[in-house]
């Protein structure tokens, strides 16, 4: 009997180290500013540069911005100089969604060696903002209606 527990503990350290090591190890590929552009274009998407928008902070490279023809979501697409200023700008934004949290909220979030994912819905709106390296995705505050469309489009980017 205590054979086959020292057998069954060993299996199960081997399991979770295993797991363990297969999650720690979860990366994404980040997609360029032209990739991001041709698939909202593709999608029939609104396309602008809004980098001009962004011009005093040094840090930005450039800014994409998508949107549907109705305007009822926008997706934006920065790319920053490296990935250290990525990850700060991804957690300054996400506290300002988490500092809106109410009473009534799902909010989910994900991370591996190369990429950040925060998700919240509350009273009827969504918004998100995903890191992956050097590059982040931020959808402003938008009703939760557009969510479906949003993860589709994130979904074909492999975000």
């Amino acid at each position: 009997m205590k054979r086959f527990t020292f057998k069954a503990a060993c299996l199960l350290v081997a399991v979770a180290m295993t797991a363990f090591l297969l999650t720690g190890c979860k990366e994404k590929d980040p997609v360029s500013t032209n990739d991001f552009e041709t698939t909202a274009a593709q999608k029939g998407y609104m396309v602008q540069d809004g980098t001009d928008f962004f011009k005093d902070y040094d840090y930005i490279k450039l800014v994409t911005l998508a949107a549907p023809q109705d305007k009822s979501f926008q997706i934006e697409f920065y790319e920053l100089n490296d990935e250290a200023t990525a990850k700060s700008f991804y957690e300054s934004n996400k506290n300002n969604f988490v500092m809106m949290k109410g009473e009534d909220f799902i909010d989910k979030s994900d991370s591996g060696n190369n990429y950040d994912l925060y998700k919240l819905e509350m009273y009827g709106k969504f918004m998100m903002i995903e890191r992956v390296k050097n590059t982040v995705v931020y959808v402003p505050s938008t009703d939760s209606e557009n969510k479906s469309a949003i993860e589709s489009f994130l979904s074909e980017l492999k975000y």
